[in-house]
């Protein structure tokens, strides 16, 4: 049985890496149809929570993930309860919500079909394993993050093309920069990137209307459209642009306690990154309360129930996953989500 699993993610330069990068671990899953929307206009002045009813594709799904979208400091009870109204009107349906800012989780817990984490590390603000995508949206924000220490200049790089294609007003906001990023066409943003700033102004992080459009930023435009219209052209990438396309496939992972991209090291099997994914799905659906402890059988039915007959677990490999898995603590009578 396949289950619709739609992600919601924020529409600024951090926010469309992290929905997909949460989009690319849950479609590993076999039995998950997967699509994510990343809009501007129901996005905006972070009043999300308020307009719920303008996202269509939640009648459809059946798992739906929201990720980077926070809660105003000013609001946030008022958008707590739209929230929990919302999702309790739709009991057949399980939300799952993860955000690097703080969220005011004793309000959020009225609902039981809901389940949410709060990640302060926008490195770590993703459903499944974290890939050097994460290190580039950490770059995108003004928080801390040890991503942040990587020595990649690179990173950085593409960080700066993200923030311009993510820019309010430009051409590339919407569906059209996440089709860029589900087709992997670094190589676009790391040329825009290297743009004159005459290119990009930003007055109150806006693009204006009159603004030129740069060589790089036309052909990343042509390209969004002719993905959309399903005719991709084809890539010639060069060594630097093919270093860039590797940032996707390259893992985030602790060595002595530093943060690194394992470059040279060679990539888990996609099985693996499915099981690790339902298993943090898993952990964070048990968790209904904060501090909730369950045990690894607790952990894998409930993944059992969530992937559907497709997805296999054998105990052993569930075993091993957990004692480098970063998303949950071992303690006294099981584990714990991290």
């Amino acid at each position: 049985m396949s289950h619709h699993v739609l992600v919601i993610g924020h529409a600024d330069a951090d926010g469309y890496i992290i929905a997909e990068q949460t989009r690319r671990n849950l479609a590993q899953v076999k039995s998950f149809d997967v699509d994510v929307v990343v809009d501007p206009n129901r996005t905006k002045d972070h009043k999300t929570w308020l307009n719920l009813d303008q996202f269509d594709e939640i009648d459809s799904a059946d798992y739906v993930f929201f990720v980077d979208l926070m809660f105003a400091p000013t609001t946030y009870a008022a958008e707590a309860r739209a929230l929990t109204d919302f999702v309790q009107s739709k009991p057949q349906k399980k939300f799952f919500l993860v955000d690097h800012h703080p969220l005011p989780l004793s309000r959020l817990e009225a609902a039981d079909n809901l389940r949410v984490i709060y990640r302060s590390d926008v490195a770590e603000c993703a459903i499944g394993p974290r890939t050097g995508m994460m290190a580039v949206a950490a770059l995108c924000e003004l928080q801390p993050s040890p991503a942040k220490s990587i020595k990649e200049p690179l990173l950085r790089e593409l960080a700066k093309g993200m923030r311009r294609a993510a820019v309010l007003g430009g051409p590339l906001e919407g569906e059209k920069l996440s089709v860029l990023l589900r087709a992997d066409r670094w190589d676009g943003l790391l040329e825009l990137s290297l743009d004159d700033q005459k290119f990009h102004p930003m007055p109150r992080g806006r693009r204006p209307k009159d603004a030129p459009l740069s060589k790089a930023m036309k052909s990343l435009e042509q390209d969004a459209s002719d993905l959309l219209a399903r005719h991709p052209r084809e890539l010639k990438l060069k060594a630097r642009t093919q270093m860039a396309a590797d940032i996707a496939t390259t893992e985030l992972a602790y060595d002595t306690g530093r943060l690194i991209l394992q470059k040279n090291s060679p990539s888990s099997p996609k099985d693996l990154g499915a099981i690790a994914t339902l298993l943090e799905v898993a952990a964070l659906s048990l968790t209904t309360e904060a501090g909730k402890t369950f045990t690894i059988d607790d952990l894998i039915r409930e993944a059992q129930e969530i992937g559907g007959q497709d997805a296999k677990f054998d105990k052993n490999d569930v075993t091993i996953v957990l004692r480098k898995a970063g998303f949950v603590n071992k303690v006294a009578g099981g584990y714990q989500l991290r």
